[in-house]
């Protein structure tokens, strides 16, 4: 009887946890042990707390989202809000939801937005006017037009319209901006979950088979995103004597997956249509590796799928979401500090152009808990901790660690 529990538990094991299990500890493609101990030294020399030298540009290189987090801390419009406390706190990027229905910016706001409103007359709108004034280096726009209503169904009609859509806010961009060197990224969000549908379990891929209709949302994603990418082609294309510029990202987040041979936008998409940059929402690498050797392996991984636009000339990857729940891990500040500092090494050795952390004010509640914008909260206790700043202000431990970083810029840790 023991050895028939041994048993079911061992396949248990094995068709539940497995893909968790080798996600921590084996290495991809069976990569030996000697090579594992070779990711971790390189991560070890780039470590800031180790003595490793903080990039003069550091500053251009780091920051945070600000949408959907359950308090405010100003009276002012909430996108506006953010945008200063970011620029405060000292980072160069900021990365907001760029879409119609700005649901994730209600405190203090009053957006009145027309039904039928473009994304260059949403672009126009006095709330993004002003945050796009505050002097960040670089706009990462999570966004998508109205032409695609699905990104794994789309019209031919719905891709042109798309594309217009694109290159009417990327001409935009260049020309108001022209004599301001700034950049925008334009980006959707986390791609495999869009693939996928969702993120329950039928869209835990890996564990179960993919739906039959996935050959048909690959073609239907590249065709979305070789639209948008064109939008912005055509718009560099005429308004080139401008300071700005503006580029088109894909995000995916489920490159681990993709280095187990599992259906995924990194695999299946990314070699099949030319792009600027390809964004990771890397959770998948770090929920279950601190070290950052998941982390390491799956950005050269990624960095070898890319089809880069001649734009760019180059595969660029960036660390377009990336972060650790205060409230939700049971790691104290000192643990909470090597963590970030595996992952900010990690980046610097593999020369990240940006890492952008989720995010400045906490947008995920605590269990049982339900906070829905215009509400809000004023305790740590109804969050998750996924923040800079706290709900009252403070700085949260992801803040204290990069606000050392961010002052020792062009000199070693003090």
């Amino acid at each position: 009887m023991i050895h028939q529990k041994i048993g079911k538990l061992a396949i248990f094991a094995i068709a539940g946890f497995f893909y968790i299990s080798v996600n921590a500890q084996e290495v991809p493609n069976k990569l030996k042990l000697k090579e594992e101990l070779s990711i971790l030294k390189i991560i070890d020399k780039h470590k800031i707390s180790k003595g490793a030298s903080i990039p003069q540009d550091i500053k251009s290189r780091l920051g945070a989202t600000h949408v959907g987090g359950k308090y405010f801390l100003t009276k002012e419009p909430y996108l506006i809000e953010g945008a200063k406390q970011l620029h405060q706190l000292g980072f160069g990027v900021c990365k907001l939801w760029f879409y119609k229905n700005p649901s994730g910016y209600q405190y203090n706001s009053n957006w009145n937005l027309a039904p039928n409103i473009s994304l260059k007359q949403l672009a126009q709108h006095p709330y993004y006017q002003q945050a796009f004034d505050v002097p960040f280096t670089t706009f990462m726009l999570s966004t998508g037009g109205s032409g695609i209503k699905s990104m794994v169904n789309v019209s031919d009609s719905g891709l042109v319209k798309e594309q217009q859509e694109y290159y009417e806010l990327a001409k935009y961009l260049l020309q108001k901006y022209q004599d301001r060197e700034v950049n925008f990224i334009l980006k959707n969000w986390e791609g495999d979950w869009i693939l996928r549908g969702g993120v329950g379990r039928f869209a835990q891929w890996g564990r179960i088979e993919p739906p039959a209709d996935v050959a048909e949302r690959f073609t239907s994603m590249i065709k979305a995103f070789k639209a948008r990418q064109d939008g912005v082609n055509q718009a560099r294309a005429e308004v080139q004597n401008t300071k700005c510029k503006v580029y088109h990202s894909i995000e995916v987040n489920k490159v681990i997956d993709a280095m187990y041979g599992v259906p995924t936008l990194t695999n299946d998409v990314l070699p099949h249509v030319e792009v600027d940059m390809v964004s990771w929402s890397a959770y998948d690498a770090t929920d279950f590796d601190k070290r950052g050797v998941d982390l390491y392996r799956g950005i050269t991984y990624l960095r070898s799928k890319i089809k880069p636009t001649a734009y760019v000339k180059k595969p660029i990857v960036y660390i377009g979401e990336i972060g650790i729940p205060e409230m939700g891990t049971k790691n104290l500040p000192a643990e909470f500090e090597e963590r970030w500092d595996n992952y900010l090494a990690v980046c610097l050795a593999q020369d990240i152009p940006y890492v952008v952390m989720w995010e400045l004010y906490c947008n995920e509640t605590a269990k049982d808990v339900k906070i829905e914008q215009p509400n809000f909260t004023t305790k740590e206790t109804d969050l998750n901790g996924f923040w800079l700043l706290k709900p009252d202000g403070k700085p949260g431990y992801a803040m204290q660690y990069f606000d050392k970083v961010l002052k020792n810029a062009g000199k070693q840790w003090k």
